[in-house]
């Protein structure tokens, strides 16, 4: 009985390990400044942004080779140090990880993200030049650090009653105002819990 119990764990550890092993169903693909992944529901994911151009506005574009862009993945502006104003397409639904931490982006206009629910954490941390983000109406979450050591930020501005904010979603942004709607109780609460400077308006 026992040796059959130790044959079941070595087939099992067996089936484990090679189920582990499987190799990654994600193609990469590079098309002009962007590397980009195709997810499961045959959208892009850009996973990374090579240009040597200074780019005083960048548009991220809404589709790449046909696919509709849907997600900035972990790390993919990470370091950019030659963007500035960055436009992002209504298609973003997801903002990952560390997106843009440490670029050199001044402003992001988020506004026209209609799909856009989530920002995770630190997806815009140690970003020191960026002086002002403008939020969509339909943003969920925003993660723990997402604009950490923003220490240059002036300007959140919501257009939308985002429901979870993290505690340290602005965390070491001494400059940072929050803007928005009277109507807009989740984010007042935050602002007046965490001590963050708001404005109010009609």
């Amino acid at each position: 009985m026992k040796r059959i119990i130790s044959i079941l764990l070595i087939v099992a550890s067996i089936t484990v390990l090679f189920a582990s092993c499987k190799p990654s169903k994600e193609k990469v693909i590079v098309s002009g400044n962007y590397t980009y992944v195709a997810l499961e529901d045959n959208t892009a994911k850009i996973t990374k942004y090579s240009c040597s151009d200074e780019m005083l506005v960048l548009e991220i574009p809404s589709a790449i080779d046909d696919m509709t862009v849907t997600v900035i993945g972990s790390g993919a502006f990470k370091d950019v140090q030659n963007i500035g104003a960055v436009t992002f397409p209504e298609t973003i639904t997801l903002i990952e990880t560390d997106a843009f931490t440490g670029s050199s982006i001044k402003k992001a206009y988020l506004h026209r993200c209609s799909a856009l629910t989530e920002i995770q954490e630190k997806a815009f941390a140690e970003c020191h030049n960026l002086i002002q983000v403008d939020l969509p109406k339909n943003l969920e979450t925003i993660g723990e650090g997402a604009f950490y050591y923003c220490d240059s930020l002036k300007v959140a501005n919501f257009r939308g009653n985002t429901p979870n904010i993290h505690q340290f979603a602005f965390d070491a942004c001494p400059k940072v105002k929050i803007y928005t709607k009277s109507d807009m109780m989740n984010v007042i609460n935050f602002a007046q819990t965490y001590h963050v400077e708001l404005s109010v308006s009609d």
